[in-house]
């Protein structure tokens, strides 16, 4: 029987220092019957040229005219996806060889689940160090009242039924958090099915985007939060959840930028006690400490 056919979106824009490495864990994947969709965000660096060296007929180049958002740029792949499922993977992380084989059970499943997603390592560039990113078991079927409390889903694990795309798209209004609108969005409507291995590597490094624009990650949530429906049973249930959440990216981007006595207050207002404490103790470290520490924070 003939295997389904995946595509594979990377979205690129200046990533020669990784992209090696992305493709060769695609080139070594054990399923084969896969397209590789690959979008130069007008990339000024050697990116293209890595990327055209392969000679493999399931590797698509795609360039935009001119540089784009991200999520412009995801649903921009997405129009040129054949495959009957549809996969991520950012241009600085990688794959095991088995991470697409190891999904036999979600792509020969019912209708019941949309999705699957799974468990990752982040990989500590600066330390060299591998950490399970998720410490407990992922939970199956329909996971949005744990997803809203806490955002256990990353883009470069999920794999997603193409027959959803035609219903859901990235909000090119957002520049970080558009993958957790998405996959929000996604648990809404459909079921996820969880799998428990460390097959996926996530790389922490200090040009990661979120960790450079801490204030717009704050922000945006803001905006997201501001949207919701909470007279939704689910988000009315999670309300403060998520409003903890945004007070605690505001103080996060505030340890950054406005250290005063103000933000102080404002941490011991917080009430999450471990939080309050991990904040508290953050703002007493020197400047250039903080720096260090929150670099992968």
């Amino acid at each position: 029987m003939k295997k389904n056919l995946i595509s594979i979106i990377i979205n690129c824009h200046n990533g020669e220092r990784y992209l090696q490495k992305t493709l060769d864990s695609i080139l070594d994947q054990t399923y084969r019957n896969y397209e590789v969709i690959f979008v130069d965000n007008c990339s000024t660096d050697q990116s293209a040229k890595i990327f055209k060296k392969i000679s493999d007929k399931r590797f698509n180049y795609f360039k935009t005219k001119k540089k784009i958002k991200l999520y412009a740029g995801r649903n921009f792949a997405l129009k040129k996806c054949k495959g009957k499922f549809i996969t991520f993977l950012d241009a600085d992380d990688w794959w095991d060889k088995s991470f697409l084989s190891s999904r036999n059970k979600f792509f020969i499943s019912s209708k019941k689940y949309g999705f699957c997603f799974s468990n990752c390592n982040h990989y500590y560039e600066n330390k060299n160090k591998y950490m399970p990113f998720f410490k407990e078991i992922l939970p199956s079927g329909f996971i949005l009242e744990k997803l809203l409390q806490f955002y256990f889903v990353k883009m470069g694990t999920i794999i997603i039924k193409k027959e959803l795309i035609s219903k859901l798209r990235f909000n090119s209004s957002y520049n970080i958090i558009g993958d957790y609108d998405f996959i929000v969005n996604s648990a809404k409507e459909y079921e996820g099915m969880a799998f428990q291995d460390l097959l996926v590597n996530i790389r922490i490094h200090q040009n990661n985007f979120s960790h450079k624009n801490r204030k717009m990650f704050y922000l945006e949530f803001k905006k997201w939060v501001k949207n919701q429906n909470f007279d939704d049973s689910y988000f009315k249930k999670n309300r403060k959840f998520l409003l903890q959440k945004l007070e605690y990216l505001r103080v996060i981007y505030l340890l950054f930028s406005n250290k005063n006595l103000d933000l102080m207050f404002d941490i011991i207002k917080y009430p999450v006690f471990f939080k309050k404490l991990k904040l508290l103790l953050i703002y007493f470290l020197p400047n250039f400490i903080i720096n260090l520490k929150l670099k992968y924070f």
